[in-house]
Parts: structure tokens; C-alpha cells; sequence
């Protein structure tokens, strides 16, 4: 038994070495469509609302707007720092993402869209 656990963990590690090599998102970001569209720095799709929540006001992106999701994100980044929160809204569902879940792979996704 000891032998097979072995040989699982190996596929596994080998797994995920794979998938990080084809991936151009990091590992810990999360595969949602906010990502494809912060890394293509595609406009919204319609329907979709992508708000950023500060302090004591939101940045918002309505799909209207036909501006690059990465484009926009970087210049409030520049303007008012990173949010505090992040909500992407689809015709889906909304996704909310906290500072510390979304600081580790939004920097690097940014420099890779811009």
C-alpha cells in the first residue's frame, strides 16, 4: 500500500507541474471569467457590472463603458489603490473577492494584460 500512495503522489505533483506550465495564470488564481478578461483587457460582457468597493465609495464598471477590464482596473489602481473588495457580477451570478484573495493574482495578471 505504502508503494501505491507513492506513486499517487508523484502523478499528482507531476499533474500540477503540467497544469502550471500551460497556464498563464498563477496557480492560486482562480479560473473564473474575470480573470480571462482582466488577462485579454476584454470590455465587459453585457450584462455584467465589475465594482470596485474603497473605503467610503465604489468604482464601477458597467458593461457599457467598452473599455478594457484590465485597462480600467489598473488606471483606479493608480488613482485610488487597491480596493478593499472586488465584485464581478455576471448574468450568472456575482463573485465577491476580498484584498487578500485577490492581491496575490491580480497584480501579476495586470502586468501580464498591460
Amino acid at each position: 500500500m505504502p508503494h501505491n500512495h507513492a506513486r499517487k503522489q508523484r502523478e499528482t505533483a507531476h499533474h500540477k507541474e503540467h497544469r502550471s506550465n500551460n497556464s498563464r495564470f498563477r496557480e492560486d488564481a482562480p479560473k473564473t471569467m474575470l480573470t480571462r478578461l482582466i488577462e485579454q483587457d476584454a470590455p465587459l460582457f453585457s450584462h455584467s457590472q465589475l465594482v470596485l468597493m474603497y473605503g467610503f465609495f465604489q468604482a464601477e464598471m458597467s458593461a457599457e463603458a467598452n473599455l478594457g477590464v484590465a485597462s480600467w482596473i489598473k488606471d483606479c489602481i493608480r488613482q485610488y489603490g487597491l480596493p478593499s473588495l472586488v465584485r464581478f457580477d455576471s448574468h450568472r451570478r456575482a463573485q465577491i473577492f476580498r484584498r487578500d484573495q485577490f492581491q496575490p493574482w491580480i497584480e501579476p495578471l495586470m502586468d501580464q494584460a498591460c
